[in-house]
Formats: C-alpha cells, sequence, structure tokens
C-alpha cells in the first residue's frame, strides 16, 4: 500500500512533536487515543519546557492543532493558549531540565514526558 504523502501543515506538526524528543511513530499512539475520544472532551492542556525540546510543537500535534483563538502572555515565558473548547498553558524555563505535556479530558489524562506516555484514570 503506498503512503499518502504529509500534507504541509501535517508534516510541520510531525515536525514539532519530534522536538520533545520522541519520535512520530512513539507519539502517534497517543495522538490516536486523542482522537479515538479515549479521554472523553479536552478540557485543559499544559505544556512545559526547559531550554531543550518544543514541547508545544508535540501539544499541537498530539491535540492536532485546531485553530488557535488567543494567546496571552505572562511573565517570564508563560502563556495561556485558548482553543476552541479547552484551554492550554505554556510555560518555558531554560533552568528545567524536566519538561513535557498534560493533556486532562473528562474521562482520562494523557502525561507525556521524553521518555514515553502514559493515561490515567482511564474508564475500564
Amino acid at each position: 500500500m503506498a503512503q499518502q504523502p504529509l500534507s504541509r501543515r501535517a508534516f510541520l506538526l510531525t515536525a514539532g512533536a519530534a522536538g520533545i524528543g520522541m519520535a512520530k511513530a512513539t507519539l502517534a499512539p497517543a495522538r490516536e487515543l486523542v482522537r479515538s475520544g479515549a479521554l472523553g472532551r479536552i478540557v485543559f492542556c499544559r505544556a512545559f519546557q526547559g531550554d531543550r525540546g518544543d514541547s508545544l510543537g508535540a501539544l499541537q500535534f498530539l491535540v492536532d492543532a485546531p485553530r488557535l483563538v488567543s494567546v496571552t502572555e505572562h511573565a517570564a515565558g508563560r502563556a495561556t493558549l485558548r482553543y476552541p473548547g479547552f484551554v492550554a498553558s505554556y510555560e518555558k524555563d531554560r533552568r528545567r531540565r524536566e519538561y513535557g505535556i498534560v493533556i486532562c479530558g473528562s474521562h482520562a489524562t494523557l502525561v507525556v514526558k521524553r521518555d514515553g506516555w502514559r493515561v490515567f484514570g482511564q474508564e475500564a
């Protein structure tokens, strides 16, 4: 079966996701989990990063980057991003070594870090 070429948008989302230090193949199952609705309705997301990686790009890949409604910048590398239906908090701190993403849904929470991802509170 021939693989469909990626659209420019899909390519950019994939490239951004790789910035967190995880390959597309590693993040793809987590993205499909979000797309399937297994987390329920997405209500809040948090992306935080240190001096390396692109957690915001990875977050946009995971939630399939809906149209951004607004961005409110705060002091010290923090911002609130409003998407249709949910809010995301972004924080960049060069002193921090840890980085990752938390996607809170109405049924479960997805946590993504450099070493992998995990779902908490998923209904059986």
